[in-house]
């Protein structure tokens, strides 16, 4: 009898540890495996961003595209005409 409720005490503190150690912290994100604490990646921030052909901050805008790359070396000079000289206008066209 004794060891019978020994056995029932030894399964109720197991099961408690079981459920107090299953306990998540609740992120608002709902993303597994990411913390709050773990600075947002943007476009621009690391070496190589602006001409890697990738959207490295998943906004949708690639390398020159992307507000990060702004002022970046790779990207001055670009204005996405496809004529000779550059227009002074800024308004991406050759006329």
């Amino acid at each position: 009898m004794k060891s019978g409720k020994l056995w029932m005490l030894l399964l109720a503190c197991l099961l408690l540890g079981a459920v107090v150690g299953c306990d998540e912290a609740d992120d608002d994100d709902d993303s597994a495996g990411d913390d709050d604490t773990t600075p947002e990646r943007l476009e621009g921030q690391e070496p190589g961003d602006c001409s890697d052909g990738a959207d490295n901050d998943m906004d949708g805008l690639f390398d020159c595209d992307d507000d990060g790359c702004v002022g970046s070396p790779d990207c001055a000079g670009d204005d996405d005409d496809d004529g000779g000289e550059d227009d002074s206008g800024g308004d991406d066209d050759d006329s």
